[in-house]
């Protein structure tokens, strides 16, 4: 099942400056691109010479990155300190022409960042340097404003979950009200140990190892990912559930009447360098295409394209409309 360029092409259009507000951790990802040509004589490591550096955006911020590319409008909203990567952080979000007016200062904890040493194309070591908790009763405050804020524009609310302190309960309580007042979806990128939190969400985005988790079941055959899907939509109340399966592809559950099997959805990459990231863009084009009014088919066919497109990339990376109609016209060819 997957869309063809046509049918791709008219739902990327209708994308286009489409507002989807984006809750979560906003973060740094940092890249130390190296090459390796012996053992440390201190410790049995290997010893990279670093000869490049990149920063992205990670996170929440990179869900918004992803959107930005893809056309639609991402409103984000966060927390982050005045440091050296809080810097980093609004100076990438500037560069892409994306709102900070729903950022939260947070002078009590540093901006995340996660650091990936790459040798030879391989990712060796990541180095995490983060405060994880509850946030100060101030900056959560700050918090449901800037939410309240966007929502109030937004067509669709994607909560992207790194389980850093800005998803909690009493955030997510505002989620549930406002949403349900205004009748927005609202697209949960899930981390496990929340699972309580995304209970009424309209649809969840874990990959197998998550659904896993959050199931305490095997969820790696397609019989397997159905009894776990199934079992997770009831015990949370999900409207829907889109659980990616890395190259076998991506199941799509939905609570309407008569769709008792998921659609199976088969994976649309052909080479695959780096997975970091992929699930940002998965639920980054899910919502934008489920805001321009497709279908949760569609979106999800669309979803399964544009992570074919970046996990063909080193590192952290976003998928654009013309390389996504690339990629289905090349897929054609073929």
């Amino acid at each position: 099942m997957r869309l063809d360029r046509a049918q791709a092409e008219s739902v990327l259009q209708r994308m286009q400056g489409r507002k989807v507000a984006v809750l979560g951790d906003v973060m740094l990802d940092e890249y130390l691109f190296g090459e390796v040509s012996r053992i440390s004589p201190e410790a049995p490591v290997p010893i990279v010479r670093v000869v490049r550096e990149r920063s992205v955006l990670g996170g929440a911020a990179n869900v918004a990155a992803n959107l930005k590319a893809l056309g639609a409008e991402p409103m984000l909203v966060g927390t982050l300190q005045k440091d050296r990567a809080g810097e980093g952080v609004l100076g990438l979000l500037g560069g892409l022409d994306i709102s900070i007016s729903g950022l939260v200062l947070d002078t009590s904890r540093p901006t995340i960042i996660k650091t990936r040493v790459i040798g030879q194309q391989q990712q060796m070591l990541r180095i995490d340097r983060e405060d994880a908790g509850p946030l100060d009763p101030v900056v959560l405050l700050g918090l449901k404003d800037r939410l309240r804020r966007a929502l109030a524009e937004a067509s669709a609310l994607i909560v992207s979950d790194y389980a850093k302190g800005a998803i909690s309960e009493p955030i997510m309580e505002e989620v549930r009200a406002l949403c349900a007042e205004r009748n927005l979806p609202w697209i949960v990128d899930p981390k496990p140990a929340h699972k309580h939190l995304y209970r009424g969400a309209t649809i969840m985005t874990p990959n197998t190892k998550e659904a896993s988790e959050l199931t305490s079941r095997p969820a790696r055959s397609d019989m397997e990912v159905t009894v776990a899907g199934r079992e997770l939509m009831q015990d949370l109340g999900l409207g829907g559930l889109l659980v990616t399966r890395s190259e076998r592809g991506m199941a799509l559950f939905s609570s309407e009447a008569g769709h008792v099997a998921p659609w199976m959805i088969p994976t649309e990459a052909r080479e695959v360098f780096d997975v970091s990231g992929a699930g940002d863009t998965v639920i980054a084009a899910f919502s934008a295409a489920v805001a321009a009014g497709a279908d949760w088919r569609e979106a999800a066919m669309l979803a399964n394209a544009a992570a074919g497109v970046v996990v063909a990339k080193i590192g952290t990376a976003t998928a654009t409309p013309a390389e996504i109609l690339a990629h289905y016209q090349d897929q054609e060819a073929n």
